[in-house]
């Protein structure tokens, strides 16, 4: 069989000019589809460097061509390596990981680029960067030589609505293949990887209650790829529409008790399992519940972790047992990790799912560079904001690839979420010219 290809990047990027002026500072997962879409940038732009997060222990491809940083945990922290070669440690903080390797990245490569007059983009899932190059923005030439940034996830949307942005940002995050196709794609690998690390530890997903924090655009994926399970469906959304609507939709709303066996999973890109939860489970009567994130990084059940050090914890194939006095225990799975990237064996999509997404990236990267100076220091939302093109840009793309696929369904309504224009929208409220979007 041949190596997969991405036909929709690799035609957009054979009718584009080179940009040799400019260089890519390219973060995203320690994947193979991460590494290909690296080697594609390096068709287009002067050189592409990569920040390969390490949400599992997988390596690196042997001699790249190109610079890649990544990451290997040790018992006391992260071990940093570029492209392999051993650079320094850092702590257990992975996100403080992750910005190490950047801020590492940015000295030891990029800083060159930026002295020989080089153009800089960033492109980027999760939001990780904006701390590290805020330092890097007040030596000489760095603030004239960055174009923008490209996010890929509403988490790292969110972490560019901030005060004072230098340079404008430019987001796929609510696109319209983001929120329907991609959506239901990731939800099916996130509901495989559940049932596979259950059945690890001799249990199924068949007939658990489950409880849904976040019924937005992934969380009601997720229940579209549970209910052939025969599971019965809480959820909990602190938006009124969009809880109406998995209400709607056959979801119970969840009355704050924890069943025996229940599997909780959170969809939301933020902290999303409380203390007061904890406390809920613990006081109440269910022995044993299960944990599982759907979204990026460990946010999800990062407000509980100080509490779970309490109690002792046992590994168990690709979960953590935590035991609390009185017989209760608190499985979470994967660390708190998404269960789609944790597998160090298995990447989360295939390439020709991935595709569009990358190829909306690219677009929207040479849309930044092409217009460098004349777009406003704020986040773009590409299929949204007319100065990436509007609805127009994004349906063209996604027709393109469903004919070099011959995919055949209706893309017009395809997993379309009933508050979609809601969470396209309004998840992220425009202030024009502040520089700034409000979380909503």
């Amino acid at each position: 069989m041949d190596r997969p290809t991405m036909p929709l990047l690799e035609a957009l990027i054979s009718e584009c000019g080179r940009a040799d002026d400019t260089v890519v500072l390219h973060i995203n997962h320690c994947m193979e589809n991460s590494f290909y879409f690296n080697q594609q940038l390096r068709r287009v732009f002067h050189d592409a460097v990569l920040i390969a997060v390490p949400y599992n222990d997988r390596g690196v491809p042997a001699a790249p061509g190109y610079p890649v940083y990544h990451g290997v945990r040790r018992p006391q922290g992260y071990q940093i390596l570029r492209s392999g070669t051993a650079l320094e440690n850092a702590g257990p903080d992975f996100p403080g990981a992750v910005r190490r390797m950047i801020a590492l990245a940015l000295e030891n490569e990029i800083q060159r680029w930026v002295e020989e007059g080089k153009r800089v983009l960033i492109l980027e899932d999760g939001g990780y960067h904006y701390p590290v190059l805020e330092k890097f923005l007040a030596l000489p030439g760095w603030r004239e030589a960055v174009a923008g940034a490209v996010e890929q996830t509403t988490a790292g949307t969110r972490a560019s609505c901030r005060e004072g942005l230098a340079y404008p940002v430019a987001s796929v995050a609510r696109s319209a293949y983001k929120t329907r196709i991609e959506a239901y794609f990731v939800a099916n690998r996130v509901v495989d990887e559940l049932r596979r690390m259950l059945h690890a530890m001799d249990e199924f997903v068949d007939f658990h209650d489950v409880l849904l924090l976040g019924y937005g655009i992934i969380g009601r994926s997720v229940a579209g790829s549970l209910r052939p399970y025969q599971v019965r469906l809480f959820a909990r959304d602190t938006d009124e529409a969009v809880q109406r609507t998995a209400l709607q939709e056959g979801c119970l709303a969840w009355d704050g008790v924890f069943r025996e066996g229940m599997l909780v999973l959170g969809n939301v890109g933020k902290p999303s399992f409380s203390p007061q939860m904890m406390q809920a489970f613990l006081q109440g009567g269910a022995r044993r519940i299960y944990l599982a994130s759907s979204s990026s990084k460990q946010e999800e059940f990062k407000d509980i972790f100080s509490l779970l050090q309490q109690a002792e914890r046992v590994r168990c194939g690709q979960a953590d047992c935590y035991r609390f006095a009185g017989g209760k225990e608190l499985v979470l799975l994967a660390e708190g990790f998404p269960l789609n990237f944790y597998d160090r064996e298995a990447d989360s999509l295939t390439y020709d799912m991935i595709d569009p997404v990358f190829s909306e990236m690219l677009l929207s990267a040479l849309y930044l560079r092409d217009h460098q100076g004349s777009l406003p220091s704020r986040t773009h939302l590409f299929g949204t904001d007319e100065a990436l093109g509007g609805p127009r840009a994004e349906q063209a793309l996604l027709t393109r690839w469903m004919e070099l696929n011959h995919f055949h369904f209706n893309a017009e309504t395809f997993n379309l979420h009933p508050q979609e224009e809601r969470l396209r929208q309004t998840v992220f409220c425009l202030q024009p010219g502040a520089g700034r979007m409000d979380q909503q």
